[in-house]
Parts: C-alpha cells; structure tokens; sequence
C-alpha cells in the first residue's frame, strides 16, 4: 500500500508541475501577444523636423582703411542662417541695415587684419552685429561665399 499512495503522491505532485508549466505557458504566450499587439502599438507623436535656412546677404563692395593712399578694395559674398523659413521675410526687411553694418566694420578694417584668422575674427563680429540687428529673430550661423581682397 505504501507503493500505492507514492506512486500517487508523485502523479500528483506531476499533475501539479504539469498545470502549472500549461499555465506559465500560456500567460507568457498571452503576455507576449499583448506586448507585440498592444503595448508597441502606441503612436508616438512625431518630433517636428525644423531644417535651418540659409538667407544670401547682397555682395557687398567696401573700401578698407589703408594708409599711404593706396585704395584697397574688399568684395565679401555671404550667407546667414536662420533656424527657420518662416523667418526669412522678416530677416529679408532687414537687408539695408545687414549691409549697412558690413560695410561700416569693413571700413575700420585693415587689410592685414583680414590674413590668416582674421576672417574668423571678422564673421564672429559680424555674426553677434547680425544677431543683435535681427533679434529676436534666431541667427545661427554665418558663412562666407566670397572673400576677395585686392
């Protein structure tokens, strides 16, 4: 008889970890059905991509401050850029004033201050100008196109 009761105690003791495998099994089969179907299925608002804009400042043709009388002329080509389109028009009404502070350093500039970094010294003046001029307007950056000195 004690064979007898083992035997069940162990059928018993294997119905019990057999139910309870079947049950693990399917809560994590339902758990990961849920988790693919339901929980990865949220839309998440899209992030607004906002691309800058490069506005071109006219050419601008300034004299520098040469002793001796030897007229030394600089031609400058540039572009700022604005951290929106939406932006452009009203930066474009400002022009008039962009060109006038060009040509207003320019004109205080020798032309040894423009070798080797000066051109870096010359677009971070010239930047924070421009940057004060259109705010509140975003200014991020400012590039030359054309730097001809002659």
């Amino acid at each position: 008889m004690e064979g007898d009761e083992t035997n069940r105690a162990k059928r018993g003791k294997m119905t019990v970890l057999a139910v309870l495998a079947l049950v693990l099994a399917l809560g994590g089969g339902g758990g990961a059905y849920y988790w693919t179907h339901h929980a990865r299925s949220v839309v998440k608002p899209a992030a607004v991509v906002i691309s800058p804009f490069n506005l071109a400042i006219p050419t601008i043709m300034a004299t520098l401050d040469s002793e001796g009388g030897h007229a030394t002329f600089v031609r400058v080509a540039s572009q700022i850029q604005l951290a929106d389109q939406r932006d452009a028009a009203a930066a474009r009404t400002h022009i008039p004033q962009i060109e006038d502070l060009y040509q207003t350093y320019l004109h205080d500039t020798r032309p040894e201050e423009l070798a080797g970094s000066g051109l870096y010294r010359l677009r971070e003046a010239l930047l924070a100008q421009i940057s004060n001029a259109l705010a509140p307007i975003q200014v991020r950056d400012l590039f030359f196109t054309e730097v001809l000195v002659q």
